[in-house]
């Protein structure tokens, strides 16, 4: 099993650059791309309003993308019930693999419980504690770098990727994998209320590079 952020990237995932456009095209032709899996379950987009939480709410959204995948209840999870506890109640930024570190262990509750964007710690309650256990990741994957073949591998395989990235500072999830213009791109969902369609949008280039990459493969079923 893997998953824990010590283990080497499965070789046994990685997809051969050869067969990216016909996979894509495959994906595009039969509506099996995780868009689409969004999309049809009206999966609403996070909103961090004023919340340095970029590197929580990506791994948050895509917890909820793999438990709609694994024909869980569509539940709304608040990423601020990780990140408070993280930062110490603080509105700073962060990295996508410190949260879903914690995700993994500790999970994080839904949002009728702790508001999405909300730092009061009245929220923090044994009550809250073990619920959000039962919303935690089973396993993950924890990518290199920049990598590009491990970032679209797992986008051809269907598991969302949390990607942060240095040339704007932001975490956003990256859901896709896209042929466009005779070249591989990437379609992410960011976290900003108005931006993109539904917070979609492409990136191509170096622009879809991660330098903070994490990828939840299974969630706790309850």
């Amino acid at each position: 099993a893997y998953g824990a952020a010590a283990d080497p990237f499965p070789k046994e995932l990685l997809i051969p650059r050869s067969e990216w456009q016909a996979r894509i095209q495959e994906m595009e032709q039969r509506k099996s791309r995780l868009s689409d899996l969004i999309r049809t379950f009206k999966l609403p987009m996070k909103n961090q309003r004023s919340l340095n939480y970029c590197w929580v709410f990506a791994p948050t959204h895509c917890l909820e993308i793999v438990r709609l995948q694994q024909n869980q209840p569509m539940v709304s999870l608040s990423p601020a019930s990780a990140g408070a506890q993280i930062k110490g109640f603080k509105n700073v930024g962060g990295w996508g693999k410190e949260a879903l570190e914690w995700i993994a262990t500790r999970g994080v509750c839904p949002s009728a419980m702790w508001p999405d964007t909300s730092l009061d710690r009245k929220y923090l309650t044994d009550e809250m504690k073990a619920v959000a256990l039962d919303y935690a990741v089973d396993e993950w994957t924890e990518l290199v770098p920049r990598n590009l073949d491990q970032l679209v591998s797992m986008l051809l395989r269907r598991i969302p990727v949390a990607i942060g990235q240095n040339h704007w500072s932001h975490e956003v999830v990256c859901c896709d994998a896209v042929w466009l213009d005779g070249a591989i791109a990437t379609r992410i969902r960011n976290q900003w209320e108005g931006w993109g369609d539904d917070g979609f949008g492409i990136q191509q280039g170096s622009k879809m590079l991660a330098d903070d990459a994490v990828a939840p493969r299974s969630a706790i079923a309850i």
